[in-house]
């Protein structure tokens, strides 16, 4: 059996056996609620240190990913242009997307990304580019205190066939577990790591990989450090991804990410938020040393809060 049908055959596996469990956890949140709540749903720890909004306010390949402690029912809306397109590109992405924490232990998410022309260039018109969806069980271990696993598969597409600079052409089914820890609550300092796969699948579209983007399956391990200060939050990600464990190609990335990102709300208590983030990369691949800064900013309404 060649390794590319290995790995087909473990993701769907992996893939029916989360299907059933977030099936189970639908089921489960659909029975009536008990009269009193369990003790695990304090969303802030002994500190006082509110982690559900520190999480979320991570840069966004963390927080969809990191148990983040919503409350159940609490609902997010986003929309996360690339304003650096206007320099850039012909075009400008403007991702819109939603996370929300249909029960407990399970959050939802998606994001559906258009794109139009920025009028400086020559016309690359209009149309949508990607779409990502995702599912995320969280509190896999009870009682695990101010502490959270989660476990979670994403998976994104290219949508009709928008400009080649906008997608790499293949579809990603990218199953993954990450934990989070608070290292110094009285400094709000947050650890949190993880472990992802890569899987990818032809489309009808031609290839078109990114520098230092690996060109088949690939594992990725990360680990960083996040703290949070009064007007700002900083973060410091180290990931290591591979294909060498499950195909035959012998290709390795390391790559270490700073962030800052600084909320701003027009008042106190406010339900829109905007984070902007500036963020900057050292990656060493097989094209070679890659550096570079980068910034953005997301808008975050918060349509639900979720019961407290």
């Amino acid at each position: 059996m060649r390794p590319r049908h290995f790995t087909t055959l473990i993701f769907r596996a992996c893939a029916g056996a989360l299907a059933f469990a977030c099936l189970g956890s639908a089921l489960r949140a659909a029975e009536p609620a008990p009269t009193t709540l369990p003790a695990v749903t304090a969303t802030a720890t002994s500190s006082g240190w509110n982690l559900p909004d520190f999480i979320d306010r991570l840069p966004d390949f963390l927080a969809d990913r990191l148990p983040g402690f919503e409350p159940a029912g609490a609902l997010r809306i986003y929309v996360r242009p690339h304003f650096g397109d206007f320099v850039h590109r012909d075009y400008v992405r403007v991702p819109v997307g939603i996370r929300d924490k249909i029960s407990e232990n399970v959050e939802f998410n998606a994001e559906l990304e258009s794109y139009f022309t920025d009028g400086l260039h020559d016309s690359a018109g209009y149309g949508l580019s990607n779409f990502k969806v995702g599912v995320k069980r969280e509190r896999v271990l009870p009682s695990f205190g101010d502490s959270g696993i989660s476990v979670g598969l994403n998976f994104q597409t290219p949508l009709s066939r928008p400009p080649i600079d906008l997608t790499d052409g293949f579809r990603h089914f990218q199953p993954y577990a990450a934990l989070t820890h608070p290292l110094v609550p009285a400094w709000r300092v947050l650890g949190y790591a993880g472990l992802g796969a890569d899987l990818l699948e032809h489309t009808a579209m031609p290839p078109h990989f990114g520098r230092n983007q690996l060109h088949s399956d690939s594992l990725t391990f990360g680990a960083g450090v996040a703290r949070e200060w009064t007007r700002f939050h900083g973060s410091l990600t180290a990931t290591v991804t591979t294909s060498s464990l499950i195909t035959n190609e012998h290709q390795q990335v390391y790559a270490l990410r700073p962030e800052i990102v600084v909320p701003w709300k027009s008042r106190t208590g406010s339900k829109t938020q905007v984070l902007f983030t500036l963020g900057g990369r050292a990656i060493h691949g097989p094209d070679g040393n890659e550096f570079g800064v980068s910034g953005s900013v997301r808008v975050e309404f918060q349509v639900k809060p979720g019961a407290k």
